[in-house]
């Protein structure tokens, strides 16, 4: 990817904000593990540094340090036994850590790049990316999901200078991870919608020209579809710069509003509720590539209703925090006082619904056709292949919109007297 060009695109743009990035390079290519150093010296990167990983990241990375070493780098590390979740006590233990040196590298994907981003941030440390699985979106996204007090939130900071894969080790990652990765960008399609509705009836920005990059990436990720659980190299240098490009969108429009849209919020209030079990919450990607499914299949059926009549909501809030439990309902309620809906007036979405269905129409793919992508990828399509039980399902399905302060279509199904659950079962 032509990083420069990308930036010369991209001025002047219609829209009226000026758009740039943090990144300063993005290296995709076979051998990269052993050019890590030279890579990082080229783009002005300290010497002094904080590795951070786990086990089987640093493991799959084999000679990146001895290469670090050989280039002048002082590096201490942090290596977890098996990084899964991002949450705020690994955010806090990284600062500590970050006081002695002068940047941070993240060797990995997910989790362990988040809690790197975050911590970086807080510090001012320069923060730099070695990725080992094409695996979610999140690369060059300038926030990151963290837990905290079980409640998982997106917390702003800067995107890495230098993001780095070595396409033999990405081709080598496990299918799961790369089907992670699929499903992740699936969830673009329903972002995109959501991201218009949102302006129609709340007057979030848009900018069409960055929506456009998104669909390049999508079209892009469709065509590459048959070849996600394979290991072929030259398919997942194409799926790493897309899923590069996505986190560069967010950037460009600082939200993450081209990237995820009501899907990743069911996805989030799934994980939560599930580490709340003390159960593993699966990866992101493979959740929220099952909840874009199901999200994708309610939207669809609600634009079949040629004219809806909105009103004032009335929500029974002592259920929303029963289901939310103790743990989590002073999170969610702190986002809702007041809730965001009080600043929409029931003729926005009245006056609008032609526009909010046509978004849909455009800008997400029927169904079945996006089933037989997810065919082709091996992806997951079911909540039973994710761990989630129907009633999780249904409880995320139901409630999930109140974990954001932010305008999807299904927060605003309250003011439309829509229960999702009817929708999406067809009673």
């Amino acid at each position: 990817m032509d990083l420069q060009a990308l930036r010369k695109s991209l001025q002047n743009c219609p829209c009226g904000h000026t758009h740039d990035f943090d990144l300063k390079a993005l290296e995709v290519a076979a051998g990269n593990v052993n050019r890590v150093g030279q890579i990082l010296k080229a783009n002005g990167f300290p010497t002094r540094i904080l590795l951070v990983s786990d086990t089987n990241e640093l493991l799959v990375s084999d000679g990146i340090l001895r290469n670090l070493k050989d280039n002048g780098f002082f590096v201490e590390m942090r290596v977890y036994d098996d990084m899964k979740e991002a949450a705020m006590t690994e955010v806090d233990e990284l600062r500590a850590l970050e006081r002695r040196v002068d940047g941070v590298l993240s060797v990995g994907s997910g989790s362990c790049n988040d809690i790197c981003r975050y911590s970086s941030y807080l510090e001012n440390k320069p923060f730099a990316i070695f990725a080992t699985a094409p695996s979610m979106d999140g690369f060059a996204s300038d926030s990151a999901p963290i837990l905290k007090d079980g409640f998982k939130l997106s917390y702003q900071c800067r995107q890495p200078q230098v993001i780095i894969a070595d396409t033999t080790i990405l081709a080598q990652a496990p299918d799961v991870l790369k089907q992670a990765g699929f499903g992740d960008m699936m969830a673009k399609y329903v972002a995109l919608a959501d991201w218009k509705i949102a302006h129609y009836v709340h007057g979030d920005y848009y900018c069409e020209k960055v929506a456009s990059l998104i669909r390049k990436a999508l079209s892009e990720i469709a065509a590459l579809a048959p070849y996600v659980s394979g290991k072929d190299e030259r398919a997942v240098k194409a799926i790493m710069e897309s899923l590069v490009l996505s986190g560069i969108a967010m950037q460009l429009t600082h939200t993450s509003r081209p990237a995820s849209g009501a899907e990743h919020v069911v996805s989030h209030f799934w994980e939560c509720k599930k580490i709340e079990r003390g159960l593993f919450a699966e990866y992101h990607g493979r959740k929220v590539g099952v909840s874009t499914l199901i999200i994708a299949d309610v939207y669809h059926k609600l634009a079949r209703l040629d004219k809806v009549e909105a009103h004032e909501e009335h929500i029974d809030w002592e259920e929303v925090k029963r289901v939310y439990g103790p743990g989590l309902t002073p999170s969610m309620m702190a986002l809702n006082s007041p809730t965001i809906t009080t600043e929409i007036k029931p003729s926005d979405i009245t006056d609008n619904w032609d526009k909010i269905r046509k978004a849909i129409e455009d800008e997400i793919p029927p169904v079945d056709e996006l089933k037989k992508l997810y065919a082709l990828a091996k992806a997951d399509t079911t909540i039973e292949s994710v761990h989630v039980d129907k009633q999780l399902c249904d409880d995320g399905l139901r409630y999930h919109a109140y974990m954001r302060k932010r305008i999807n279509l299904t927060r605003l199904l309250p003011m439309l007297g829509i229960d999702i659950l009817d929708v999406y079962y067809g009673k």
